[in-house]
C-alpha cells in the first residue's frame, strides 16, 4: 500500500529506521480527535487501528485520552518501522506493539489470533485506507472486523466516499481518477455498498458525521 509521506530518519536500537511523517496526519489528527472523544469516551477501550501507515496517530489520540490502549497495524513492513520509530520518540506507552496485518488475507478475515491482542476490541478504526486498497480490501476489512469487535463495538472509517454511487465534490471526482491511474483496483468507495456490506456481517449503521475536505466518518456498531 502506498503513503504520501516524507522520511525523517532516527536511530532505532539496531539498525537506522525511517520514521514517515505523513501530510494527512497533520490535517486531520485534531479532527478525527473531536469524533473520537465522544465515540470512545469512558472506560477504558482497546483500539485496533488498521493501515496505521506513518503510526502517527496512535500516540497523538492516546496523550489526549487516557483511556485508550491503541493497537496498530499495517500491511507495510517500512510502516511497521515507522510506528516503532514514534512509539519510542513520543514514549507513546499506550501505543502496542504493530502487527503486519493484510485484511485481505485468511488470517484477518476469520478471525484467527494474532499474537498479543485481545480477543476482542471496542473499536476498530480505519483511515484514510479503502480507496488506496484492491477493492477485497474493503469486505476483507468488514468481516475480519465483526469477528473481533465485543459487543456494541464500532467499526470507524474515515475518508472519501461516494454517495449513492456519485462523487460528492469535484475534489472527491479528480481524487478518485488519480488513485484509479496509479491502480485501476483504487477508488473511492461508494458509502451504500460499503454500510451493505458491513449490514450483511452483523453490523449496523450507528451515525455518518461530515469532516473538513469532503471526507466523512462513518460508524457501524455491532
Amino acid at each position: 500500500m502506498v503513503y504520501p509521506v516524507t522520511l525523517l530518519t532516527t536511530n532505532g536500537p539496531e539498525n537506522m529506521t525511517a520514521k514517515q511523517d505523513a501530510p494527512a496526519f497533520h490535517r486531520n489528527k485534531q479532527p478525527m480527535l473531536d469524533v473520537l472523544v465522544p465515540l470512545l469516551a469512558g472506560e477504558q477501550k482497546h483500539v485496533l487501528e488498521i493501515a496505521s501507515g506513518s503510526g502517527q496517530h496512535g500516540p497523538f489520540f492516546t496523550d489526549a485520552m487516557d483511556n485508550l490502549v491503541w493497537w496498530p497495524s499495517d500491511i507495510n513492513a517500512e510502516a511497521i518501522n515507522s510506528i516503532n520509530a514514534w512509539r519510542r520518540e513520543l514514549d507513546a506507552d499506550a501505543v502496542q506493539n504493530p502487527q503486519l496485518v493484510d485484511v485481505t488475507a485468511d488470517q484477518w478475515r476469520t478471525g484467527e489470533s494474532f499474537t498479543g491482542w485481545p480477543e476482542k476490541f471496542d473499536a476498530i478504526v480505519s483511515m484514510n485506507m479503502i480507496h488506496i486498497a484492491p477493492g477485497a480490501a474493503t469486505p476483507g476489512l468488514i468481516e475480519g472486523a465483526a469477528k473481533r469487535l465485543n459487543s456494541n463495538g464500532k467499526l470507524i472509517f474515515y475518508g472519501p466516499f461516494k454517495r449513492n454511487g456519485k462523487q460528492t465534490a469535484d475534489s472527491n471526482e479528480k481524487f478518485d481518477q488519480w488513485l484509479k491511474s496509479r491502480d485501476a483496483d483504487w477508488g473511492v468507495r461508494d458509502l451504500e455498498d460499503v454500510t451493505e456490506t458491513a449490514k450483511s456481517n452483523g453490523l449496523t449503521h450507528y451515525k455518518t458525521i461530515e469532516m473538513p475536505a469532503n471526507n466523512l466518518v462513518v460508524v457501524f456498531r455491532m
